[in-house]
């Protein structure tokens, strides 16, 4: 009940809100995360609202969802809310509510607003306390900065479970590392738990921010892989069971997470912890793909990083097929291979790449199936996978390609089944992928493989021998038969009928092209059949020489994506048709596709285009009759190439003569090289339109016509190219015009500027165009954005406008490229140009955007502004347009801009302007000095603007300070104009910031202009340093310690330099920043202090300032021990003349500040009156003693005068002059003790630092002719420093020892009482140092001090001093002194008697005495004679009453101990004895102290010592047995009490158990006989008393010696049983020796293990007296005495016999007439049921019909004690009674 009760309150006194107790309230009030305690305690509700809803506004106006808590926790109500007295509902609806704005507040917490509003919960709502788990969860990301510690300060005595781990950091009040938090939460299941449930609730709230997810994404992925590498110890089971149980806590947790879509930084942390998770462990299938779902669900914003979750979980599954919802995510993200290829470089991707491409096949047959093969022909390209992957690709597509597995017929008459065979053909030519698909079909299973081969057969052939022709005829002819079934096949599918078309280059859709090249494709592996296909009617041959169809097709064949091949043999139909039809037409239409050819990457392609030019070249050299360009044939497609319309109608043609010398000149010549290499072509084409006029061969018109055939030439490409239908065209010939600018006066890009205007039209259908000819967009687009030329204007206008139409839909690739493009020709733009892109881009980077293109435009924007070098007059610009930020609403600077922007909200200002520094900063250089006034008025801007509106804005502040100091550092000598450095504008931002890193950076900014505009710095230079101590000094991290060390060395030499010359005495200046900097000291931190003051010091020079630092700091910071030690240190740094410098003038300083009118301390100290001068001068002398008396520096001191002579006479000149100073201050202030005693302590610690041999000298000096008070001091400081026992050499002994015949002279003749006291104290240590280095003088000193002036003397002092000097005296002459202990010890003697008889003896006296006793009794014992240690023992047996006090009693039992151990055993013994009587009438305390004696003698003995001297032992201690009856037989005044006889009889027994320990039983057992003889041979009373003594010795003689001494029971056992029998009850002097008695023989039969008692003749006597003691149960309680002796009899007995004698016994008693006998009776038997069990109860029949007598007792006691026996019985039998009871 009790304990109960106990938690009840203890929980109260925990929950209990100290209602009343009103200092626990001030307490609680005074925890606050700004102001120190002190501070907090004072303030009021009031106060505290109105500062942080200042707070609480500013953040309102950074996040307008903060307005919400205006009308509950900012409202002017809060001020009275007080949660002691709202209920519990109340209670919980106010932490949601602040648990809501802690939340949503912590991504701002770094700014000082919201720790003012902050301030708010924790002052009024205590949001530490009740809120504790939320309140450090939301300081926990930034548990690195200064504000966690402020948090942890605050934090209640009694936290949850989860933060234990941070109570060290609380104590040392340090940041916790962060590997210390993954580890307690990987270890600490609370702390993971309540971790993890903030920061989801945080983000189910949709109050989420940057800093939280990223500290909970690492720290969470971190502690799961610490769980999860903890779970692999242990067994196999133990581990699986371990990494389940991870998973089951981890797993939900995720998936909440991963369906929070509108939260993509915590979906991206998911991803790191379900990564780390996967790839640790073995997760199930459905796991898996259920986590791959979740990760591509609303990832468009985070595919990257979904990217890599998903490839490490696709390569933890045993599927290779993926899921579906995550195959159409995959396949709807752009540019996935790109990501891909960047991802294989650090994993493996080649599972999924294969999921991907099976998905890919397995969906075929429905819409899309081209967009489905393209996406597998980029996946297979992208070369992701190894050789067994590609393999296992193709085995899936073989049977697509070739029937054996069919497939759905398709919905868009996409013939899927060719396009297929198309891309395995296209694919098994690549380079990339066309080997490994090769090397898989002969891994492959033999059917798959032979239908492989049969696709690839003619890829197979030309690869193996490209020049030899079949030769096996059986091979040939099966191969023709299979063609041929295929090519009828696919000309059956050809229309029969179609529309009219004249060229297959037409932008126009052809109804026929896809059937014909089906056909073609099948029939170009066969001659025959190619044959069979140029004799279509549809392709029209006959008239090919008058309209391009049937050119047209081929060229669109070798031009498209169809297999190597089927594009040579196209060009082949070409060669063959010209070698053998007579040309007569121009068919120069041709040309750009052979240029085409001829660069294609695949050999086949361009041999097979060289011959198609060399039959160009011979047809076009017949039909040249003459070379004039007047001649001219019908050009084959004229008007009609492109289609009917505007596309042929531009195109431009060439004139004939150009046409054959382009054949010859350019075409031909490089047919060899072009054979080699494929870009040999469009190099020659760049050479030569680009070569000067002599370079090239012509014709007969001289360099006129040269310039105007590549002028023609150019213009004829550019058409082409222009105007084609076929992109691939465009893309190949595109960079090889790009790179020829200009030919002549005509301008490439004017050429293209009708390309790129289409191109920007068409918008999203140009990936739709790209991908039918399956050309890469991006690529296109790129070649199409360098048709713009840095200096085609219009161009670039057209680019703008295309980039600013946000309206109308455009592919964003499109915007990118002409962003891109505008990025590489910047350096090539006019500076006027720069200029008005560079604010077009702007523009476009401010706007919140609306759209996705806008939001594109603005992030491309800002890439190029950052990216692009901007130069001077771009920036200057850009700074210009910044506007001026006013709270009243922005307004422009003048001359900047002209509109009025009054419309515009403060936020898109402030974007602006930090855009534009932004940029800046990160474009600035040492070039750019012009800037420097811009972004000083910007700053300045700033300033005003956060003075106005109350917002900082730290970000731009240190963005215009960052690009200052880019400008200005790397510089040398940079010519700056001083108006454009505005240092007052620093001043304020380093004053008024409060971001750490602003402040740092001002610093450097300040540091770079010391040493440019020192001047301008210098005036402003305290502000500076002011802020320094108060913000950025109390940073621990190294760089604010080197920005600290940098503003410094830049700016105080400087400083320096100007207060030399404005001041005669530059301490008037220095003084203010040394304030500054003590001011400071507090907020240093104190691993960098030391170095920070002493770089200090070294700069302003410490010889001339050193003492005003530390002045200042004592006046700061008074009597402070970490100041004091950090002085000493500081005073350590330097050498001992700079030390004693401070010292002159750190005394003169206190002298000047006592005077009326000081001068040197007005600049350090201020003080109102006279007495305050005197308090500041008395704390100054204070702080300075306990300064210099630090070891160290009196060391050094030292060491300084042995030295160097030189430097030592310097020393001591400035140690004189100190000296003087000091003893004048003493003097003037004689009256002043504080004063005085600290001028003397300062003057013993400098005399301290003295060599001895100097120090005697200066001693004796100042003696001479010196008053009572300087001897006084000088003989103090003497006597301190030799106390100190130092070693000193032998010739400062010799001075000391010189020195004692002066001070034996002061002792005779001074007549001060105190000179001769302190004189003889010298003595005194003089003797104890170097004593025994000249025995004679300590002789003739020891008659001066045992003379009348010293032990003789009246005075009590003195005598106290000379007892003192004597010990020391003995000490050193040991023997020698005996001639003067009768001159000596009875005088000390008497005199301590004396004083103790009147009771005037002090302690100081006693102890003096005693010192000289026991010295006395160490070094010289035989002087000590019988008189001498009687008087002795006396003395302490009269200070043992006189209770002095704990002291007095330990020396006075130092003495005693060596009486006993220094004196002889008889002489001690016979002295014991004499003087007992004495000591008895003295008290009890001196009584035991008497025994004490006698016990430590016995200790220090031998055995065989202690049995010579056992009679004399034995008198004594019967005189100590006897003590009870002489003093409590006849009681009187001085009689003692009893309870003081009891304690001398335990001292007694103490002593005599010792001395039986070292004696035999031969020595001791008559010793034992006498005694008990002894106590029973006197009168009545007396024997009462006696026996009572002697038997309280033997229960601990029993006890202790145990069965060694159980037979001595023999010898009290008629005495015992006789003093049982006449025992009076009555008497409790009788009673008291009953109970000593019953117990003596209780401790006899515990200890008896020799069957003592079993002995009838021992047993039958004692049980008979002890059962007969039942009988008196009516008298006295027998429960704890009576009843456990004859328990432990029956014990002892051990037989059935005689447990029946008392079994009967007893039982008789239970029938007695008085209740309490028979209640007596029935607790003994229960005793020895309880005690003895089943052998006692083989007496039950005895028992039962008492038992059933005692059932029905009168008495209910006895009949409860009754019920309880029975119940005993029963637990021991285990059965009933109650069968044999009736």
């Amino acid at each position: 009940m009790a304990t109960s009760l106990a938690s009840q309150l203890a929980k109260v006194r925990v929950e209990s809100t100290n209602a009343l107790d009103l200092k626990a309230q001030k307490k609680a009030h005074s925890k606050s995360l700004l102001f120190d305690a002190h501070h907090a305690a004072t303030q009021s509700f009031d106060t505290l609202f109105q500062l942080c809803h200042e707070g609480y506004q500013v953040i309102c106006r950074l996040d307008q969802r903060f307005e919400a808590f205006a009308g509950n926790l900012f409202s002017d109500q809060s001020k009275q809310e007080d949660r002691t007295q709202m209920t519990a509902a109340q209670n919980k609806s106010l932490d949601n509510v602040l648990e809501d704005f802690m939340s949503l507040v912590t991504g701002r917490l770094l700014l000082k607003p919201a720790v003012k509003a902050m301030e708010w919960l924790v002052r009024r709502f205590s949001v530490h306390q009740y809120n504790t788990t939320c309140f450090v969860l939301t300081f926990l990301p930034y548990h690195t900065s200064p504000l966690f510690l402020d948090a942890l300060a605050i934090l209640p005595e009694q936290r949850p479970p989860a933060f234990k781990f941070l109570q060290p950091y609380i104590q040392s009040s340090t940041n916790p590392p962060r590997h210390t938090i993954v580890h307690t939460v990987a270890h600490n299941l609370d702390l993971f738990t309540a971790f993890n449930l903030y920061t989801l609730n945080v983000c189910r709230r949709g109050q989420q921010c940057p800093p939280l997810l990223s500290f909970w994404s690492s720290v969470t992925s971190e502690a799961v892989a610490s769980m999860l590498d903890r779970s692999r110890l242990g067994r196999s089971e133990l581990q699986r069971q371990n990494q389940e149980d991870v998973v089951m806590r981890v797993m939900p947790i995720l998936a909440e997470g991963l369906s929070m879509e509108h939260v993509p930084d915590l979906r991206v942390g998911c991803f790191m912890i379900l990564t780390v998770l996967s790839s640790k462990t073995n997760l199930s299938e459905a796991v898996l793909t259920t986590a791959m779902d979740l990760v591509v669900t609303a990832w468009d914003d985070i595919v990257h990083a979904g990217l890599i979750c998903l490839v490490v979980l696709s390569q933890q599954r045993d599927a290779v097929t993926l899921p579906k919802k995550t195959f159409k995510a995959l396949v709807a993200t752009k540019q996935l291979s790109d990501d891909l290829i960047l991802l294989k470089q650090h994993y493996r991707v080649e599972k999924l790449v294969l999921g991907l491409v099976l998905g890919s096949l397995e969906s075929l047959g429905k819409r899309g199936d081209a967009e489905r093969l393209r996406f597998v022909r980029e996946l297979l390209e992208a070369n992701l996978m190894q050789s067994s992957f590609v393999a296992a690709a193709v085995t899936q597509m073989l049977p697509l390609s070739n029937g054996t597995r069919r497939l759905p017929p398709p919905k868009d008459g996409f013939d899927t089944r060719s396009a297929l065979v198309d891309l395995l053909s296209y694919l098994a030519d690549s380079d990339k992928v066309g080997s490994a698909i090769y090397l898989s079909l002969e891994n492959m299973e033999s059917k798959t493989r032979q239908q492989g081969q049969d696709l690839f057969k003619n890829h197979l052939r030309s690869k193996e021998a490209p020049d030899t022709p079949e030769t096996d005829e059986e091979m040939q002819d099966v191969d023709q038969k299979a063609s041929s079934m295929h090519f009828e096949e696919f000309v059956g599918r050809i229309p029969s009928r179609t529309a009219f078309e004249v060229s297959f280059l037409s932008h126009s859709k052809s109804y026929i092209f896809a059937s014909l090249s089906d056909a073609f494709v099948a029939a170009h592996s066969s001659p025959d059949h190619l044959d069979a296909f140029s004799k279509l009617p549809l392709l029209r041959k006959s008239l090919a020489m008058s309209e391009p169809l049937y050119f047209s097709f081929f060229v669109r064949i070798w031009c498209g994506h169809c297999a190597t091949s089927a594009r040579a043999a196209a060009i082949r139909m070409v060669s063959q048709y010209i070698n053998t039809e007579k040309l007569s037409v121009d068919v120069q239409a041709l040309l750009p596709y052979v240029l085409y050819a001829l660069a294609d990457p695949n050999f086949p392609v361009r041999r097979a285009a060289i011959d198609l030019a060399l039959a160009l070249a011979s047809s076009y050299s017949a039909m040249d009759t003459q070379n004039d360009d007047r001649y001219q044939l019908n050009i084959l497609g004229k008007g009609q190439i492109y289609g009917q319309g505007t596309p042929s109608e531009e195109v431009a043609w060439l004139p004939w003569g150009t046409v054959v010398e382009f054949i010859r000149a350019w075409l031909t010549p490089d047919l060899e090289e072009i054979r080699l290499d494929s870009g040999q072509m469009l190099r020659s084409l760049v050479n030569r339109l680009k070569a000067p006029a002599g370079t090239i061969e012509a014709g007969n018109n001289g360099h006129k016509a040269r310039a105007s055939m590549r002028a023609s030439i150019m213009t004829w490409l550019c058409s082409h190219v222009v105007n084609t239908s076929v992109l691939s065209l465009k893309e190949r010939l595109l960079p090889m015009l790009n790179k020829v600018p200009k030919v002549g006066q005509t301008s490439t890009f004017a050429l293209l500027k009708p390309l790129l205007t289409t191109t920007l039209a068409q918008g999203e259908a140009l990936q739709g165009l790209c991908g039918k000819e399956h050309i890469d967009t991006s690529h296109y687009i790129d070649h199409v954005m360098e048709i713009v030329s840095p200096k085609d204007q219009d161009c670039i206008k057209l680019l703008q406008n295309f980039i600013s139409n946000t309206k109308a839909v455009a592919d964003p690739p499109l915007r990118i490229a002409a962003f891109h493009r505008l990025r590489n020709i910047w350096s090539l733009l006019k500076p006027q140009s720069q200029i008005s892109l560079g604010n077009f881009m702007l523009e476009l980077s401010l706007p919140n955007p609306s759209s996705d293109e806008a939001r594109l435009n603005q992030t491309e924007a800002l890439d190029t502004l950052r990216t692009v070098g901007l130069s001077t007059e771009v920036l200057q610009s850009l700074i210009g347009n910044c506007p001026i930020l006013t709270n009243g609403g922005p307004q422009k600077a003048a001359k900047r801009r002209r509109t009025s922007s009054s419309s515009q909200e403060p936020g898109e200002d402030i974007r602006r302007t930090s855009i534009v520094l932004e940029i800046v900063e990160a474009s600035v250089t040492e070039a750019n000095l012009s800037l420097v006034g811009g972004l000083f008025k910007i700053l300045a801007d700033i300033q005003g603007y956060k003075e106005d509106s109350g917002v900082e804005l730290h970000y731009l502040e240190l963005l215009v300070v960052n690009s200052i100091i880019s400008i200005l550092k790397p510089s040398t000598t940079p010519r700056i104009d001083k108006s454009d450095v505005r240092a007052d504008v620093l001043v304020d931002c380093i004053r008024n910031s409060s971001s750490p890193q602003v402040q740092q950076q001002a610093l450097v900014l300040v540091s770079v202009l010391a040493s440019l505009v020192p001047d301008l710095v210098v005036h402003n230079v305290m502000p500076i340093f002011t802020f320094m101590n108060s913000g950025i000094m109390k940073r621990t991290d190294d760089y604010s310690a080197h920005i600290v060390k940098q503003t410094m060395d830049a700016v105080i030499p400087r400083l320096m330099d100007s207060l030399r010359r404005r001041f005669k005495d530059p301490l008037a200046g220095v003084s203010e920043l040394l304030l500054s900097f003590a001011a400071a000291f507090e907020h240093v931190p104190p691993q960098k202090r030391l170095g920070l003051f002493q770089s200090l010091m070294n700069m302003i020079g410490a010889d001339e300032f050193l003492f005003a630092l530390l002045i200042l700091l004592e006046v700061k910071f008074p009597r402070n021990k970490r100041v004091l030690q950090f002085s000493v240190d500081l005073l350590d740094c330097y050498e001992a003349q700079t030390q004693f410098e401070t010292i002159e003038r750190y005394v003169a300083t206190i002298v000047d500040s006592l005077k009326p009118k000081p001068t040197i301390s007005a600049h350090l100290i201020t003080t109102k009156s006279t007495s305050n001068s005197q308090r500041t001068a008395l704390n100054l002398l204070s702080h300075l003693t306990a300064l210099y008396g630090d070891s160290r520096l009196v060391t050094r001191s030292s060491q300084a005068f042995s030295r160097n002579e030189g430097q030592a006479d310097s020393l001591r000149s400035i140690l004189s002059r100190v000296m003087d100073q000091i003893l004048s201050l003493s003097r003037q202030y004689s009256k002043n003790e504080d004063m005085n005693l600290l001028c003397q302590k300062l003057l013993d610690i400098l005399l301290g630092g003295l060599p001895i041999v100097d120090f005697v000298p200066t001693i004796q000096g100042l003696l001479e002719d010196a008053d009572v008070q300087t001897s006084l001091d000088a003989l103090r400081s003497f006597e301190l420093r030799l106390s100190k026992k130092k070693p000193e050499p032998v010739a400062g002994q010799d001075a000391c020892l010189g020195f004692l015949l002066q001070l034996t002279s002061m002792v005779q003749e001074s007549t001060s009482e105190p000179t001769r006291r302190v004189a003889l104290s010298c003595i005194d240590t003089i003797v104890e140092t170097f004593g025994k280095k000249n025995v004679g003088a300590v002789i003739s000193a020891t008659n001066t001090v045992i003379g009348a002036q010293c032990l003789g003397a009246a005075s009590e002092e003195m005598q106290i001093t000379s007892l003192l000097s004597l010990s020391t005296i003995v000490e050193v002459l040991g023997d020698e002194f005996i001639a003067f202990v009768p001159r000596t010890l009875p005088k000390a003697l008497d005199s301590l008697n004396a004083k103790l008889d009147d009771g005037t003896c002090s302690e100081r006296l006693h102890h003096a005495g005693y010192s000289f006793f026991s010295a006395l009794l160490i070094y010289v014992p035989l002087a000590i004679t019988g008189p001498n240690l009687d008087l002795l023992l006396r003395v302490s047996h009269g200070s043992a009453n006189a209770d002095l006090g704990e002291s007095c009693f330990d020396e006075r039992k130092v003495t005693l101990s060596l009486i006993a151990k220094q004196i002889e055993t008889k002489d001690c013994c016979a002295s014991l004895g004499r003087t007992w009587a004495n000591a008895t009438t003295e008290g009890p305390e001196a009584l035991k102290e008497h025994l004490g004696v006698l016990e430590t003698l016995i200790g220090a003995l031998s055995k065989s010592a202690v049995s010579r001297h056992s009679e004399a032992f034995a008198t004594l201690l019967t005189r100590a047995l006897d003590l009870r009856r002489i003093q409590l037989s006849d009681r009187t005044e001085d009689s003692y009490e009893d309870s003081e006889v009891d304690e001398v009889e335990v001292a007694t027994t103490r002593v005599a158990i010792a001395v039986i320990y070292k004696i035999n039983d031969t020595i001791f057992r008559p010793i034992f006989a006498q005694l008990v003889e002894w106590a029973a041979s006197s009168s009545a009373v007396a024997t009462v008393h006696r026996q009572t003594t002697v038997y309280g010795f033997l229960i601990q003689f029993f006890d202790r010696l145990k069965s060694i001494v159980t037979s001595y029971a023999g010898l009290i056992l008629e005495d015992a049983a006789g003093i049982l029998d006449h025992v009076d009850m009555a008497d409790s002097t009788s009673r008291l020796l009953w109970i000593r008695v019953v117990g003596t023989l209780q401790k006899c039969f515990i200890h008896d293990q020799d069957g003592f008692w079993q002995s009838p003749a021992h047993f039958n006597p004692i049980s008979h007296a002890l059962l007969d003691q039942l009988k008196h149960a009516a008298n006295v309680s027998l429960a704890s005495d009576l009843i456990p002796s004859i328990t432990e009899l029956a014990v002892a007995a051990d037989s059935p016999n005689h447990h029946k004698v008392l079994n009967a016994s007893i039982l008789k008693y239970t029938r007695s007439d008085i209740p309490a006998v028979r209640l007596a009776a029935v607790q003994c038997q229960r005793s020895l049921t309880n005690r003895l069990g089943e052998e006692w109860l083989a007496l039950l029949p005895e028992m039962l019909p008492f038992i059933s007598e005692l059932q029905e007792d009168d008495d209910e006691t006895v009949e409860r004690e009754t019920l309880g026996w029975i119940k005993k019985i029963e637990d021991v039998l285990g059965e009933s009674l109650t069968p044999m009871l009736q």
